[in-house]
């Protein structure tokens, strides 16, 4: 047993492997980052915009073909060494900044949630209800949705592997095979449902991380309430319309659904919640009430003056401390090391810390960065209305984010957003509202996001059947969110 345990001698462990493609980009990252500067500015850019475009155009490149972290701290270096930054200034900008801060405590919050079950239970109520019983479509029609409000409240890849866990058992006791037409068709569903339902919640994630890069820039942020309506209608048209590309495209086998027992899904209780459980659930709807609550209750209110002194940030401070305070035998409700091991993803962390101090230096008129993106888009969009501006703009971010990392893609398009409303005094909501809900389209290739990465890994699924449905989905959502963002999102923000 020793010797089949022990660690191999050096001479024949197996050498780390060299990565000659990783270096390479890496070289080319801090050659675009630190040297794109160094060439002569092009009216109206200033010397310290070149830089601060480099620094910008390096930290994308090792986003898309290196990772999040290192590139982000290196451009956070960058800022300090060539973006004209100093070090207090940058720091409080980056790290200090409220909705760095928020993301943060968002993640520990969501990581409770996970942390007690809460993510299976609410998918599975839905489609346990009595309502849906005998009414395959209706049955899927709410499994999607419960989906779709999962990836909302926490995040699309464990809501994906939650939602196949009760399709494998939805599989198992209809008797549905691996290939068959309806857990195909539900596998890139689920994932479907929960990147687009990741838009739901405004202040946590992608979503966050782009309203946070324009409001940097321009000073003044959106109406949350009124976007995660706006949110709210597109999913559910979405999950619509899904279904009916189910019925007369897909065509699956839905007999079998007939006579479904949904409470043989629930072979482990999670139904029966339990008094901790049902204490953190009131804890999740007090963390949206409360974040919502300023844009509803009357401005002299003592509540709404007291949520606006200490801003989202604050609530979300407030709610994770007092779960952190209240304890349940003998242990804190939430258990902070624990859920800041298990739920904070740094990575998303280091680039909104690097993309808010950015932001505003790229929109300061010391830069020229605003003026030389009016100058490139007059000539393009000059032309044209502010509706076909949002709808391209739109069109573009929805597309590159099947390659790029989804907050990358809305980052790199806050400046031509600004640029271009402040040089045509438009209003940025519409134009912001599709790139936020483009940027989680994100299921065609395995570089989308890590959903989909999962959902190209998943044996229960095929490469050939995920192209023959991703495209046709991702064009549905493109439509529905463009059709629901122009007209009520046009009354909504007039």
């Amino acid at each position: 047993m020793a010797a089949t345990t022990a660690a191999p001698t050096p001479s024949l462990a197996k050498k780390p492997s060299f990565s000659l493609s990783y270096y390479v980009h890496t070289a080319i990252c801090l050659i675009i980052m630190f040297g794109f500067g160094q060439l002569d500015p092009v009216a109206p850019l200033t010397p310290l915009g070149m830089n601060l475009i480099g620094i910008f155009l390096g930290v994308l490149y090792g986003w898309v073909f290196i990772e999040i972290v290192w590139p982000s701290l290196a451009g956070l270096l960058a800022l300090m060494l060539i973006g004209g930054m100093k070090p207090g200034l940058l720091l409080n900008k980056s790290f200090g900044d409220p909705i760095v801060q928020m993301m943060f405590f968002i993640f520990v919050f969501c990581a409770t949630i996970n942390h007690y079950g809460l993510s299976r239970f609410i998918s599975l109520w839905f489609i346990t209800r009595k309502c849906v019983a005998g009414k395959p479509w209706l049955f899927t029609y709410t499994f999607l949705g419960s989906i779709f409000i999962l990836g909302g409240l926490t995040s699309a890849s464990p809501a994906a592997i939650i939602g196949w866990s009760i399709l494998y058992g939805v599989c198992e006791v209809c008797g549905y095979k691996k290939g068959e037409g309806y857990p195909t068709m539900m596998v890139f569903g689920i994932v479907f449902a929960a990147q687009v339902g990741m838009a739901l919640i405004p202040f946590k994630q992608a979503a966050l991380t782009v309203f946070s890069a324009y409001e940097t820039m321009a000073g003044t942020g959106i109406d949350y309430a009124k976007y995660m309506l706006l949110a709210l209608i597109i999913c559910a048209l979405c999950s619509a319309l899904f279904i009916l590309m189910g019925k007369f495209i897909f065509r699956p086998d839905m007999s079998k659904l007939q006579n479904l027992d949904a409470s043989r899904l629930d072979a482990e209780g999670s139904l029966n919640l339990t008094g901790v459980q049902k204490t953190v659930l009131v804890f999740l709807f007090l963390l949206v009430g409360l974040l919502l609550a300023p844009n509803f209750l009357p401005a002299d209110f003592f509540l709404t003056r007291f949520l606006k002194s200490i801003g989202n940030t604050g609530i979300v401070i407030l709610l994770v401390t007092v779960m952190a305070c209240i304890k349940v035998e003998g242990k804190p409700l939430l258990g902070f090391k624990t859920m800041v091991d298990s739920g904070v993803t740094w990575g998303i962390v280091l680039l909104l810390a690097f993309v808010q101090p950015l932001s505003g230096a790229m929109a300061a008129k010391g830069s020229g960065i605003t003026e030389f993106l009016i100058q490139i888009l007059e000539p393009v969009f000059g032309g044209g209305s502010p509706l076909f501006f949002a709808l391209f703009i739109g069109f573009a971010a929805t597309a590159l984010t099947q390659v790029m990392n989804n907050g990358a893609v809305g980052v790199a398009f806050m400046p031509i957003i600004f640029s271009y409303c402040q040089a045509s005094g438009t209003s940025p909501e519409l134009p912001l509202i599709m790139v936020v809900m483009g940027v989680h389209f994100a299921f065609l290739t395995p570089a989308a996001s890590a959903s989909a990465a999962l959902l190209h890994g998943n044996e229960w699924s095929d490469t050939r059947a995920i192209w023959k449905t991703a495209p046709l989905a991702i064009l549905m959502a493109y439509i529905v969110t463009a059709v629901i963002t122009t007209t009520v999102g046009g009354v909504l923000f007039s």
